[in-house]
């Protein structure tokens, strides 16, 4: 008989970069689930243990500076804590830096939660030269301390039966000692807001209320306002200030300065002087981008060096795969099961996870970068550029990542924490050029221009899409995202070794992530490109007045990807394309590799033949002979602006939790690119 597990929620909170989602990840380990919260694009991370015959569930709020509930992020913390409830708080802070990080642990402690403070990164603080006593600490703040190292799973077991504690012992919440005055004001709000609403007849509501936080006036009357303004205005007047949101921020770091002064103590210098020495160099403000870009070319150096050869792999197995089924039925067999298996289903798989070794090396190399501490300084050394472009630091890794792979290039805009930014870098992130582009681009590139231009041509084609990103992000933020803009606020923490547990477990979630949502969707295109290729099946081998070669091409044509590619026609004849050209764009949707498998059917060739190097003479000189240099030029603009993949389709979704933006992405791309594709042929025409 198995017995039952009693059940405790916790909640993890804390500041960016102080080691939160390595605490959560070392606790939960890979049991995890990652989504989004209703309504928004914040990521939710929720995680299950059991412990000691408890059953702990795990969240992971996100990584704030402050409650005051202005970003997605603080509303979400915020609205969790207080409507969720959980049984416990855990606050993780930096040691290294407690007088920054106390200032976020005061708030959670004026919403009468019961909390635990865990001390992280004890290691640094002695190297920095700090002491800090947390039994005193405990003392001053009134609520648990727990010090340890979560990278090394140091003070883990203390923490979580501290967490157990004070679950069965329900301890009295601490109270933050305000100011004589600032307290009387505090109490008045209260019973302002309590009048109308016994709900908001809370401290740490009308102390949100001094700090400026709109949140709660949509549900008051305008007289309630037009009261607690008052109030307000009355305590602003008797301390000076003329910013009233400046007087909780003096209040606390009045508190903090006392608490930090009292529970700990300063051995030898205050600063990391092994960071400090390598933030010389990173930071520097002639060689940060020279050494930024190395660091970024040996990334993607040492991701194709590893990914090549797992690629290869992967090709060789589902190859095999695809030649061990379809030798099941007789040489020559024209097995409706046999085209789904083979080509449809075991080739839509391998297509997508023949990429998976990039996708997760990509993951492993930002994780590296992450938990080393230099991600925060690659904000920093981006936020002047791409300020100018109305986006902040953060943006730029995430387009960076555009150039590999759009799918986790849009998943990685969750470092951006502006909603507004957030939203206009997914936006514009797919018009970096992505690999699967590059087949398209080197088979015209081949055909059309001469050798000793051909690489400046490539170049060319790539800045291409960055001008109409950074254009179409400046508009964007001009615009529909306009916004606050907010300044590039960044932890840096120390650097440190990164954990290999914890790399891990970021990459798998990532990863898998990827596998699920992307994968199962290029799988369906895959099937649905098979059958508008396949169907109707006309019987044309009965006749022996065709050769192999014309039976190919009116099957092609009379299949319903032939046929929409006809009705087609007139919209793409401007460019100076036909119905093959039509039917291939339309088949790039799904993937652009499948653009140049799609043509080569529909010049009757092998598909197989025309992707090998030796091969694919003999489509470029199809190619050559069927359109002009201007055609040439259009495909080229509708490939590098069109509508990114299906698995895109799929990861904005996800990023965005709504179907509004992936859907005007797509037909937006899809419209500029047909565009850019009908100037670019009148141009060069």
């Amino acid at each position: 008989m198995s017995v039952k597990l009693k059940k405790i929620k916790i909640a993890v909170a804390g500041n960016p970069n102080v080691g939160k989602s390595t605490l959560f990840n070392v606790i939960t380990g890979t049991n995890q689930h990652v989504g989004n919260y209703p309504g928004v694009t914040v990521e939710r991370k929720e995680g299950k243990v059991n412990f000691k015959g408890y059953e702990l569930t795990i969240t992971d709020l996100p990584g704030i500076y402050s409650m005051n509930a202005f970003s997605p992020e603080e509303i979400v913390s915020r609205n969790f804590i207080a409507g969720e409830k959980p049984d416990v708080i855990i606050n993780i802070v930096d040691a290294s830096n407690l007088e920054k990080n106390l200032y976020l642990t005061l708030q959670i402690l004026e919403m009468k939660v019961p909390v635990v403070l865990f001390l992280n990164m004890t290691d640094k603080a002695e190297k920095k030269g700090f002491e800090i006593d947390p039994q005193k600490l405990a003392s001053e703040i009134e609520t648990a301390v727990v010090p340890g190292i979560a990278r090394e799973r140091e003070g883990i077991k203390d923490l979580l039966e501290k967490c157990i504690e004070i679950f069965e012992n329900k301890p009295e919440t601490a109270n933050v000692p305000y100011s004589e005055k600032v307290s009387k004001y505090i109490k008045d709000i209260r019973a302002i807001l309590a009048s109308e609403n016994a709900d908001l007849g809370e401290d740490w509501r009308a102390v949100r209320f001094i700090e400026g936080s709109d949140i709660d006036r949509k549900s008051l009357s305008e007289s309630t306002l037009e009261k607690v303004d008052a109030v307000i205005r009355e305590l602003a007047s008797s301390t000076g200030h003329k910013i009233h949101s400046m007087i909780m921020v003096q209040e606390r770091y009045a508190l903090i300065k006392n608490v930090v002064r009292k529970s700990s103590s300063t051995l030898k210098g205050t600063t990391d002087p092994v960071s400090e020495k390598i933030d010389k160099i990173v930071l520097h403000p002639v060689f940060s981008m020279p050494l930024f870009l190395l660091t970024l070319f040996i990334l993607f150096q040492i991701v194709f060096m590893i990914g090549e050869p797992l690629e290869e792999f992967l090709t060789s197995f589902f190859d095999s795969l695809g030649g061990f089924v379809g030798s099941l039925w007789t040489d020559g067999s024209d097995s409706i099961i046999r085209g789904l298996l083979v080509e449809g289903i075991i080739g839509g798989v391998g297509g997508v996870l023949v990429f998976a070794p990039y996708i997760f090396l990509v993951f492993i190399a930002i994780s590296f970068l992450e938990d080393s501490g230099y991600l925060a300084r690659v904000a920093v050394i981006m936020d002047k550029w791409m300020s100018k472009i109305g986006l902040s630091g953060k943006s730029f890794m995430p387009m960076i990542l555009g150039f590999g792979c759009t799918v986790p290039a849009v998943m990685g805009a969750r470092i951006i924490e502006n909603k507004f930014e957030r939203l206009a870098t997914i936006m514009v992130t797919p018009f970096m050029s992505c690999g699967a582009r590059l087949p398209v681009y080197l088979l015209l590139i081949s055909a059309f221009i001469p050798l000793r231009f051909q690489a400046l041509t490539l170049l060319a084609i790539y800045l291409t899409g960055v001008v109409v990103a950074i254009v179409l992000a400046k508009l964007l933020r001009l615009t529909v995202f306009k916004g606050e803009e907010n300044p590039l606020i960044v932890e840096l923490p120390s650097y440190s070794k990164p954990s290999i547990r914890s790399i891990w477990v970021l990459t798998w979630s990532r990863g898998k992530h990827f596998l699920e949502k992307a994968g199962t969707l290029i799988l369906f295109a895959s099937i649905v490109l098979w059958v508008l290729n396949t169907f109707p099946r006309a019987d044309y081998e009965k006749s022996e007045d065709f050769s192999r070669q014309e039976i190919a091409m009116m099957r092609a044509e009379n299949s319903f990807s032939g046929r929409i590619g006809k009705s087609l026609e007139p919209a793409f004849e401007i460019m100076g394309g036909d119905w093959k050209i039509a039917s291939s764009f339309l088949a790039s949707l799904a993937a652009k590799e499948l653009f140049i498998s799609q043509i080569s059917i529909l010049f009757a060739m092998d598909a197989d033949e025309a992707e090998e190097e030796e091969g694919s003479h003999l489509l470029q000189q199809k190619f050559k002979e069927s359109y002009s240099f201007a055609t040439a030029i259009a495909i080229i603009l509708f490939i590098l602006l069109a509508a990114p993949c299906i698995a895109t389709f799929a990861a904005v979704k996800i990023e965005t939790n709504s179907w509004f933006w992936p859907t005007v992405q797509y037909a937006g791309m899809t419209a500029i690119a047909y565009i850019a594709a009908i100037i670019g042929y009148l141009i060069f025409s």
